[in-house]
């Protein structure tokens, strides 16, 4: 294992730009993933690992039984770099503060884009809080959606961020970013469906063909959904509130939207 005190070392330096830039992170196709739960994740779905970074001095006996894991995996035994960072230099990269104390570094698969797909999708049409992108990847992929697609404008995907609050979801699904709205059309078989604030029928009010794919658009934080996007939908939906509030959290709405779809027959995968 290499230990690292100093901020000018150049891998230090690699993933403190993949940590804060997401341009840098995609130019480089790897991913920084914090913490126990995602490192369990990563093992079951047998993601590859190219580094794990550690926090000198961790304790967590979670941890220590996630490098036991590691170890005795026949597929990666002996194969993953291993880095001790003097703790200062490890709350840089981390996304919380005081985490449990271990990074992995992982490459961002290349998944291909889905053509005419029978199965269901979603997009994410400038969502940029990370938080609420990482829950809707991960309502997605518990109720069964093959694929979240991602307009430019969006949280990076495969940011800290967004990858601890999808908690493992992103090794279960689809992701694919930078998807303009006049590709959607050529990616699903059956209709788009628009979440709207207002002025529509509920969920629960429409019809959908059960055996068909049907994809779901949710938009941005206070802008919605952009005309680009909406032109393409045949359905608009919103969820009904009682005027307390104006709207709900798209990451709330997104999960009545899709759990409503799982309801009304739509298989889990």
């Amino acid at each position: 294992m290499k230990a690292i005190s100093s901020d000018a070392n150049p891998a230090f330096r690699q993933w403190l730009r993949i940590a804060g830039d997401a341009r840098a992170a995609r130019a480089a196709g790897v991913a920084l993933a914090e913490g126990v739960h995602l490192a369990q994740a990563a093992l079951d779905a047998h993601v590859p690992v190219d580094a794990i970074l550690l926090r000198r001095g961790v304790l967590h006996a979670q941890v220590h039984a996630l490098l036991d894991r590691f170890d005795q995996d026949g597929a990666t035994a002996g194969t993953i770099a291993r880095y001790e960072l003097a703790p200062a230099l490890y709350e840089r990269l981390a996304p919380v503060e005081q985490g449990a104390g271990i990074l992995l570094q992982l490459p961002i698969p290349s998944v291909q884009l889905p053509e005419h797909a029978h199965a269901d999708l979603v997009y994410l049409d400038g969502i940029q809080d990370p938080g609420n992108v990482g829950a809707i990847i991960r309502t997605a992929a518990a109720a069964g959606v093959a694929h979240v697609l991602a307009a430019p404008g969006t949280a990076a995907l495969w940011s800290p961020r967004v990858l601890r609050a999808g908690m493992g979801a992103h090794f279960r699904i689809g992701l694919h970013e930078h998807v303009g709205p006049e590709q959607l059309c050529a990616t699903l078989q059956g209709d788009w469906i628009g979440a709207v604030a207002r002025g529509a029928p509920a969920p629960w009010q429409l019809e959908l063909d059960k055996d068909a794919g049907n994809g779901w658009i949710f938009g941005g934080e206070g802008a919605g959904i952009s005309a680009q996007a909406l032109a393409i939908c045949r359905h608009r939906v919103c969820v009904p509130t009682t005027g307390a509030v104006e709207s709900l959290n798209v990451a709330a709405a997104a999960a009545i939207c899709l759990f409503e779809r799982v309801r009304t027959g739509r298989r889990v995968r």
